[in-house]
């Protein structure tokens, strides 16, 4: 397991420069749409970060701050490019509803510039939590919470 200091400084740099710094590549690519599918696949992904070790085990031997600054470059790194595949989902899920809906004359532009977030979040919502159930399914997460809390 990945130690739990390392992956909250790993998840705090990530949202430093996500809303600190605005480095995103939602704001290129300007797909509309809700934060809170984002927010729920970045739970699901700590808690993958968190369940399994990241650097191999021949690190064990060096300087903890060394182990320390390669845990978090590896989080951060994983972390990105996870991000990086889910906002390339969400903006799949805009073009393809956009066209889907538009195209076909399934509704008129302006109900769909309307209630285009709706639209979009109708699909990432139940996605990211689908995302969330299932890692936190494979690594136990349920029960790790009610042990920490029984403690």
């Amino acid at each position: 397991m990945t130690p739990m200091d390392s992956v909250m400084v790993a998840s705090v740099v990530h949202l430093t420069f996500r809303y600190g710094f605005n480095i995103t590549p939602q704001s290129r690519l300007n797909t509309p749409g809700p934060v809170l599918p984002t927010a729920i696949v970045f739970v699901a992904v700590l808690n993958i970060i968190y369940d399994n070790r990241l650097i191999p085990e021949r690190f064990d031997n060096v300087s903890t701050g060394l182990r320390s600054t390669l845990e978090v470059i590896s989080s951060i790194v994983l972390m990105e490019a996870t991000m990086l595949f889910w906002m390339s989902v969400e903006h799949c899920v805009y073009l393809s509803s956009k066209h889907t809906l538009i195209r076909m004359d399934v509704v008129t532009k302006s109900t769909y510039h309307r209630h285009e977030k709706e639209i979009i979040g109708a699909v990432t919502y139940p996605l990211s939590v689908a995302i969330l159930v299932i890692t936190s399914q494979s690594t136990d997460l349920h029960h790790r919470l009610l042990e920490s809390f029984n403690d």
